[in-house]
């Protein structure tokens, strides 16, 4: 059986799911070993690990050994809906032979394992074209596999308790989570005799409270596998160890919406709990004061108060739409000034406008762009559509753009709107419909980027948007929107 380490603010959830599939936890907090009844377990060592990403926090990061991080997904997967999810076989510390390709634009020096797969060498002393030179892995790719993994010269040995790094270096690394003075010492002296033959060694954070001897003998074997390592000959690209695993889970505002059911079964959690837990950090407070009233009210007349609160706080703010295509990164439209908030057939909806500032052609219409032209966006809060209308400067309609992608995520008092987009649209000049790029929808699929029911909703979305585009035409030639 496989156990795991849960960390960041989608913890309590995610240790409920992980027990519910029969999984153990280990080095729980307090808080979560108390409200799950379960024991700490700190000595334990886990099979690998589930955080929010540093680098976006609607982003899990499962990292640990190759078997446990592919149940984990599994579960994950079938239990999390809408959801997109990266598998990266190579993730830190795995070990690659790679051959030189040369300096790239930016002057980094790039190394190539594969026909389709490079790597940054990051403080390679000699960046020679055609040679091969082992290093290892320190961040892969970029979430969601856009970028290339970024490596150092010298090979890697992954342990329970420490990595083993032979970079001529011959020093010490703490994980942030190794506080304790004495046990900083200890851990310095067993890697004393290592650090003398010039290896370096960083010390995970299992390394606090493991016994000893364990720590022990993970150096001894470690050191022995490098020196195994180090006598082998290697003449072309390939994979020498591997080390971690690392997948990347990407949220969307449903799926942390059925975190927060899944969290109430636990502790009263209000909605939006974890929309709200990934905003700032100085919300936390009146995350804690929602969760607290969720206890004592109507769940359902709680979600409406708040949804009303959320999206009247940026009436009249200037906003920027975040639109993450999974596999590819994102992109930002605006700014866009809000301008009302309105009750339509499909639900509370923004309206916000902006002046297009420079010439060209729409994308997806083929219609010409003119700087001065208005663009109209509407933003229904529940729907899986975003719809984007252009104007000319006298109000004459130049085209309509609806965009296919998960309900927009929206942060009190936030400068942000963001969203997952599903690759389809549906374009419209003059009486002209077209759907848009079904194929990058089945791409997706196929690739594994998104699941079943993010392809099934996105089909459904385009059904209906079918149905209601004059709805939305009225709605968004009334002149008061043009004219503010």
């Amino acid at each position: 059986m496989y156990c795991y380490r849960v960390r960041g603010p989608y913890a309590t959830a995610l240790a409920k799911i992980i027990l519910d599939a029969g999984f153990d936890l280990v080095d729980v907090s307090r808080s979560i070993a108390e409200r799950l009844r379960i024991e700490e377990k700190a000595i334990a060592i886990p099979h690998a690990t589930i955080k929010e990403s540093d680098e976006d926090p609607s982003t899990l990061i499962v990292i640990g050994h190759s078997d446990a991080v592919k149940a984990l997904l599994d579960e994950i997967t079938s239990r999390i809906p809408f959801i997109v999810t990266v598998y990266e076989e190579l993730g830190p510390y795995t070990t690659i032979a790679v051959r030189v390709m040369g300096y790239d634009r930016l002057g980094r020096c790039i190394g190539k394992i594969g026909e389709d797969r490079e790597v940054v060498i990051q403080d390679i002393k000699e960046c020679v074209e055609g040679a091969i030179v082992i290093t290892h892995i320190v961040k892969p790719s970029q979430r969601l596999g856009n970028g290339k993994a970024i490596t150092l010269p010298g090979i890697a040995v992954l342990k329970d308790t420490l990595v083993l790094l032979d970079d001529k270096e011959g020093k010490v690394f703490f994980s942030e989570h190794i506080r304790d003075y004495e046990r900083k010492s200890l851990l310095s002296s067993l890697a004393s005799q290592a650090v003398r033959q010039g290896f370096s060694i960083r010390w995970r954070s299992s390394a606090k409270s493991a016994p000893l001897e364990v720590i022990a003998k993970d150096l001894e074997a470690a050191m022995e596998e490098l020196r195994k390592l180090r006598s082998m000959s290697v003449i072309e690209p390939r994979i020498i160890s591997f080390g971690e695993t690392i997948a990347f889970i990407t949220l969307s505002r449903a799926s942390k919406e059925y975190l927060d059911i899944v969290r109430n079964t636990v502790v009263p959690t209000s909605p939006y709990h974890h929309v709200f837990r990934t905003c700032r950090k100085h919300l936390d407070v009146c995350v804690e004061l929602l969760d607290h009233i969720a206890s004592k009210t109507s769940r359902d007349l709680l979600e409406k108060e708040i949804k009303e609160f959320v999206v009247r706080s940026i009436v009249g703010k200037e906003v920027i739409l975040r639109h993450e295509i999974p596999g590819r990164g994102y992109s930002e439209i605006g700014p866009l000034t809000i301008l009302k908030v309105l009750e339509t057939e499909f639900g509370l909806a923004l309206v916000g406008k902006r002046i297009i500032q420079r010439d060209g052609i729409y994308n997806g219409l083929g219609v010409e762009k003119k700087a001065g032209d208005i663009a109209l966006t509407l933003i229904p809060i529940d729907e899986w559509f975003i719809v984007h209308a252009y104007f000319d400067r006298n109000g004459l309609e130049k085209g309509m753009y609806i965009n296919i992608n998960t309900p927009p995520e929206i942060c009190p008092a936030s400068t942000f709107i963001k969203y997952l987009d599903l690759f389809v649209d549906v374009a419209i000049v003059k009486n002209n419909v077209r759907i848009v790029d079904l194929e990058q929808l089945e791409e997706a699929r196929r690739k594994g980027l998104i699941g079943e029911d993010l392809v099934y909703i996105a089909e459904e979305t385009i059904r209906k948007v079918l149905t209601i585009i004059e709805v939305i035409q009225k709605i968004l030639k009334e002149s008061q929107f043009l004219e503010q």
